[in-house]
């Protein structure tokens, strides 16, 4: 059914994020609102200043890290503005934008009456400590559009210990539908709010593999390697990535340039592949024999392409923070989610068991339609 025909959607969310995760999330929303749903959706072009520096070549110097990252930059520029230039290009060619941009929340009251729903979509967008966390994000700015959030999530920062509580507090009562990504985000967001808060899948997961499957780039490697994909982590994450890759007898290989610069990953013997597009990234994790990941959409990718994989953490990171455990308790495959501390316990030649994983999978995927259907019809 088209849900959407008669109505102007508008998407907000990190979608200008120089992060594969969150492009991802932001392409398969769109795509399932205009190809599932037959929607007229545009992506509203907002980047706050903060989102823009801290994706930028050279962030404003505020500290001697800055000043140190900012010359490492100038020394490898061709390789960083490469990768800059390879998110920037998917960002312009796979998203419908609105023909305005924004930087402030003030910006946006533009948008009254020209969307009849408005929907912030996925990824950490209510997560307050975030670098690039806005306001805009709650879409507390003045709107007579109908307000879904769609598998928001809160990236394990519990919202009722903030400060701005209330305000906060304000902006969830003047939503029609809330869903989010993990059990701990609805715990938090129902103690706020009177609304019922759905758990929902991420996007990703709603969009048929072999969508995935034709914006991938075969990576020119010759033979077996274990392609590694996280945030960047501490030093000893990087070790224990080696070591892995020791004991199994084959090389690492990274995508992001920056994590591998600056933490001095080419010392540690890890190679950094040549593309950094989300083509590249998608292909790096079909062909690889085994992906080790310490983030959210490694994993989903990992099972999109139904690959070998561990995701890692330290054992003292972050307790609230339950977005991959949740994601693998609803797929049932809690058993790949493993402490670096205990690396040598697992027997990680172990093969992914993936009978239930359709099984497993349908019914929250069914149940995100359903969301999805009756937020928007």
């Amino acid at each position: 059914m088209k849900y959407l025909e008669k109505e102007k959607v508008g998407l907000i969310t990190f979608h200008a994020s120089h992060n594969l995760g969150s492009l991802a999330q932001t392409y398969a929303l769109q795509y399932v609102l205009n190809v599932k749903l037959g929607g007229r959706v545009e992506v509203i072009d907002f980047s706050s200043a903060n989102q823009r520096n801290m994706y930028s070549l050279f962030p404003k110097v505020e500290s001697w890290k800055n000043i140190v990252k900012n010359f490492i930059t100038f020394c490898t520029y061709p390789i960083l503005r490469k990768r800059y230039n390879d998110f920037q290009k998917f960002i312009d060619d796979e998203f419908v934008k609105t023909s305005e941009s924004f930087d402030s929340f003030e910006q946006l009251k533009e948008l009254n009456g020209k969307f009849d729903i408005l929907i912030c979509g996925s990824d950490q967008i209510w997560n307050i400590n975030c670098t690039d966390f806005d306001d805009a994000y709650f879409l507390g700015f003045d709107t007579e559009a109908k307000k879904v959030a769609y598998a928001v999530s809160l990236g394990g920062q519990n919202i009722t210990n903030s400060a701005n509580v209330q305000k906060y507090q304000h902006y969830l009562d003047d939503f029609d539908f809330i869903s989010v990504r993990e059990r701990n985000g609805q715990g938090w967001v129902s103690q706020l709010t009177d609304k019922n808060v759905e758990i929902v899948a991420d996007p990703t997961l709603l969009v048929e593999p072999e969508k995935w499957e034709s914006l991938v780039k075969e990576p020119d490697i010759q033979g077996d390697y274990i392609f590694f994909y996280g945030v960047p982590f501490s030093p000893e994450t990087y070790d224990a990535v080696v070591k892995i890759g020791k004991q199994l007898s084959m090389p690492i290989i990274m995508l992001d340039a920056r994590s591998y610069i600056y933490k001095l990953n080419f010392l540690r013997g890890i190679k950094l592949y040549k593309g950094s597009s989300p083509g590249d990234y998608f292909g790096l994790i079909k062909n690889a024999k085994l992906v080790v990941t310490t983030s959210f959409h490694g994993t989903i990718f990992s099972t999109v392409f139904r690959k070998n994989f561990w995701t890692i953490t330290f054992r003292e990171t972050n307790k609230d923070d339950d977005r991959v455990g949740t994601l693998l308790d609803q797929l049932g495959m809690n058993d790949r989610f493993i402490f670096l501390e205990d690396i040598d316990k697992y027997d990680l030649t172990s093969d992914v068991d993936y009978t239930n994983y359709e099984k497993n999978l349908e019914p929250l995927k069914s149940k995100s339609f359903e969301f999805l259907e009756k937020a928007l019809s």
